[in-house]
């Protein structure tokens, strides 16, 4: 037996071994998935349970917002108000800048920003009595820092309730081909999307071009969208510290190229003081259904970052490595990030520091609004229009309001039985911490069985597939070489 031969035999037996492991470990797989499939079917009964009483909680507090504005259509009660931008104490009498606006659970803009000198940094409210009170523009920051919740004046806010889940790549379905989650931002009609968390956090190393690009909860997109093209970019990422954990003026993060236009813009925040979530998918074309490319995975896949969180909706139930029960009121924006480098830096500055993002089931602002209504002018009976602005000297600052009727007793009585429903329902959920918490443990306890005996040993198997078709490709190729005459008479020489 020549050399040649030799080798291209052994190659053969080794390509051989390396098919038989691949069908193995599909095989395995698709035992060790069914051998869980009773884990899931009991995740996803208790997740359900949970997850419809707080929809049932979420229900009333949206029934309590219906009530709430009611009143506002019915011109009882109105949702404007007059916002100080300037006090010019140069002239006398002191001139005050008025501008009528309509109240936001999303935050409103500082006016310095656009260049105003003067009050226009924080919602300057003038009361109807004459008096301004200063509040911060938006309560994200203002919250973080125990500030208070500045923009919340005229409303009646409350907190919704939902499942937050932390789910890590070894967790997902064999089928699941999500990357992760974010905050991000884009014009309408451009084609740039920018990721809003530094890069180096943990989302940042799985992104590749061809990965597909979906707005969870808003139409940016018509069709599929695909990455094109990954670049970075200096962003300031202030406005959603609390969410990340940033404080630096300017931070490096993702800007990605789609093959798509926007359809909309998408700031951060958004005007309800939501912000707009997308998701990275790797291309489904990718992933083989057959042959021996089935279930594989990258030898290098991380079983465990980039870790998301986000809030669970009826077509992800079960979702997650673990859950919690979320009243904390932060966006619903899923987000992708290092688990690890909690607490460190991925700048030699220091900074920024890493930290978890601050997710949860969002917010419900009952509109209260105010008894009295912004006057077109002094003097006047005429109501302001949005965005309207006014130069008044102070002597004619307690006269710009007028007053309006008093709501029905139907209207109040829509409030408070709407209120009593709520209540009983928030309490069904939450008085009863005993049950909640067994229920809660008892999720995390089926989670965590799941996560060592199948999860974690079915995404072993698949990277073993991975590493298994890495070297039939490469035997592939020896053979192919082996059996050329150039190459077998240098050899055999």
């Amino acid at each position: 037996m020549t050399l040649a031969t030799k080798l291209f035999k052994q190659s053969a037996e080794d390509l051989q071994t390396a098919l038989e492991s691949i069908d193995d470990l599909q095989s395995r797989v698709i035992v060790i998935d069914n051998d869980k499939l009773p884990y899931d079917q009991a995740i996803y009964k208790l997740d359900k349970d949970l997850l419809d009483q707080c929809n049932e909680v979420n229900v009333s507090f949206n029934n309590v917002e219906t009530a709430y504005n009611d009143r506002i259509v019915g011109v009882c009660k109105t949702d404007m108000f007059w916002r100080v931008t300037q006090i010019n104490s140069s002239v006398s009498p002191v001139e005050y800048s008025l501008v009528c606006t309509k109240l936001t659970g999303g935050g409103y803009p500082a006016l310095t920003k656009g260049g105003v000198v003067g009050l226009g940094s924080t919602v300057s409210f003038l009361h109807p009595n004459g008096t301004v009170t200063d509040f911060p523009c938006n309560d994200r920051i203002q919250e973080e820092l125990s500030i208070g919740f500045g923009y919340t004046f005229g409303f009646d806010p409350r907190n919704y309730y939902g499942l937050k889940y932390y789910n890590e790549p070894y967790s997902d379905d064999i089928g699941d081909t999500l990357v992760g989650g974010f905050i991000g931002t884009i014009t309408q009609g451009q084609s740039t999307l920018t990721i809003m968390n530094p890069v180096g956090a943990g989302l940042s190393e799985p992104l590749a071009i061809g990965q597909i690009i979906e707005a969870t909860d808003l139409n940016v997109f018509s069709g599929t969208t695909k990455i094109t093209g990954i670049t970075t970019g200096l962003v300031d990422l202030r406005d959603i510290e609390p969410l990340v954990g940033i404080a630096e003026t300017l931070s490096k993060v993702n800007i990605i190229t789609v093959d798509s236009v926007a359809l909309r813009s998408v700031r951060a925040p958004l005007d309800n003081g939501n912000y707009g979530n997308f998701e990275v998918l790797d291309d489904p074309a990718n992933f083989a259904d057959s042959g021996r490319e089935k279930y594989s995975l990258s030898k290098d896949a991380d079983p465990f970052i980039p870790q998301t969180v986000g809030i669970m909706q009826t077509a992800n139930i079960g979702a997650g490595v673990s859950i919690a029960l979320d009243n904390s009121g932060h966006p619903t924006a899923a987000m992708a990030w290092n688990p690890t480098l909690n607490g460190y830096s991925i700048e030699p500055s220091g900074v920024p520091i890493i930290r978890p993002p601050k997710v949860g089931s969002g917010k419900c602002f009952w509109r209260v609004g105010f008894s009295a209504y912004p006057r077109a002018s002094v003097g006047s009976a005429a109501k302001a229009a949005e965005d309207a602005t006014l130069t008044v000297e102070v002597d004619d600052i307690a006269s710009l309001y007028g007053t309006l009727s008093s709501c029905s007793a139907a209207l109040e009585t829509a409030i408070t039985d709407a209120v009593g429903v709520s209540s009983t329902k928030e309490t069904a959920l939450v008085g009863d911490a005993s049950a909640r918490t067994t229920k809660e443990e008892g999720l995390n306890a089926l989670r965590e069985e799941r996560n060592e005996d199948y999860s974690l040993p079915i995404f072993g198997m698949r990277v073993g597939i991975g590493a298994q078709n890495e070297i039939v490709d490469r035997l592939n190729t020896l053979q192919q070489h082996l059996d050329d005459l150039t190459i077998r008479n240098v050899i055999d020489s």
